[in-house]
């Protein structure tokens, strides 16, 4: 090959849309690009207005499904004991007051024995109480003998309702063996959890059961610090691939050391698509200030460090530095100098970009 065809230095891609285009680098106010209509159609570009943005999204934030936490309870064993059955597993739907389990107590046994004793002593002194008021009636016995029988009859009465409290922590099992009582569930819902089996020895207060009422969910979502000023209970949020749409009820007031994000939770009715424990993508819409404006993610393109859009003009483009504020999938949210209405390039603007190098 000859020389005159290797050594033929390269052409510059913007001076061949140039060449192409049939428009010769002219002399512009820096940032202008001269285009006429015709030949920015043959470019490929396309223009819109922007308008006002209604929210800033904030995408893709990881956030993980869980039961409302004031609708999920933990179901413990009030006395120690030996699980003598299970009545419901996990995804069981329950019942306010359904049993879920049985276990075998010497505790509550003996707690049985107490309150039947509390019980006679507390008749007892009923009846001396009320003998004694009749004796004093009849002007028999003091007035001081009485009220002591009233206040050993009010301390037997105290004694036996203390142990009928204790007793009902711990509903007996119906035809089960003496000592035998049943955790129960303590509103309707979902058994989330199960962490007995059948024989497995409990201790007192040991956690047994997981219930929770699944007409509504809380998302846990984690923020990026830098967003956590223009986060506020009320706003929209919303889960990747699910029609569900959610409110934030509360934002973190730290920031986590390691990751740099701030916890937030939102609120979710019930959907077939969610479940607790669930990994989930979730977005959030913020609030956009007065000047904020909308426009499709095709009319951003990047020059150097700076965000840049094209606004049309009476010549061609000009090139306008913006501020992103926020991006989705196809849209994106800026702040500068434009104004709801303005026109600019949405499409062709990797050529208008090269022609602007060109020009430069």
């Amino acid at each position: 090959m000859s020389c005159r065809f290797r050594c033929r230095p390269l052409v510059p891609f913007g001076l061949l849309l140039l060449a192409f285009s049939g428009i010769a680098p002219a002399a512009a106010p820096p940032g202008l690009i001269r285009l006429p209509a015709e030949q920015a159609r043959a470019l490929g570009v396309r223009s819109a207005p922007v308008v006002a943005a209604t929210g800033i999204p904030l995408e893709h934030l990881p956030a993980t499904v869980e039961p409302a936490l004031e609708r999920s309870v933990v179901v413990t064993a009030p006395y120690a004991g030996t699980v003598t059955r299970v009545l419901a597993v996990e995804g069981s739907a329950v019942a306010a007051g359904a049993p879920l389990a049985r276990v075998q107590s010497r505790e509550r046994m003996m707690l049985e024995a107490d309150a039947g004793r509390a019980a006679s002593e507390a008749r007892l002194a009923g009846r001396q109480a009320r003998r004694d008021a009749e004796l004093l009636a009849e002007g028999i016995v003091p007035a001081a003998r009485a009220e002591s029988s009233r206040a050993q009859q009010e301390q037997a009465n105290a004694a036996q309702a203390q142990f009928t409290r204790a007793l009902a922590l711990a509903p007996a099992a119906k035809a089960g063996l003496p000592g035998e009582y049943e955790l129960r569930a303590p509103l309707a819902g979902l058994v989330l959890e199960r962490k007995v089996v059948p024989g497995q020895a409990l201790e007192a207060m040991a956690a047994a059961f997981v219930v929770a009422d699944m007409a509504t969910l809380d998302v846990a979502i984690r923020v990026p610090a830098s967003a956590r000023t223009r986060l506020a209970p009320g706003q929209v949020a919303r889960i990747d691939g699910v029609a569900a749409r959610g409110r934030v009820t509360a934002v973190g007031a730290a920031v986590d050391a390691a990751s740099q994000t701030v916890p937030v939770r939102a609120r979710f009715d019930a959907d077939a698509a969610l479940v607790p424990g669930q990994p989930v993508a979730v977005t959030l819409v913020l609030p956009a200030p007065k000047d904020a404006l909308a426009l499709p993610r095709g009319a951003l393109v990047r020059v150097g460090r700076d965000s840049v859009v094209f606004a049309a003009t009476a010549e061609g483009y000009r090139k306008v530095t913006v501020q992103v504020l926020g991006e989705s999938a196809t849209q994106v949210v800026v702040r500068g100098p434009l104004t709801a209405g303005s026109v600019v390039a949405v499409a062709g603007t990797s050529a208008l970009k090269a022609l602007l190098a060109a020009g430069e």
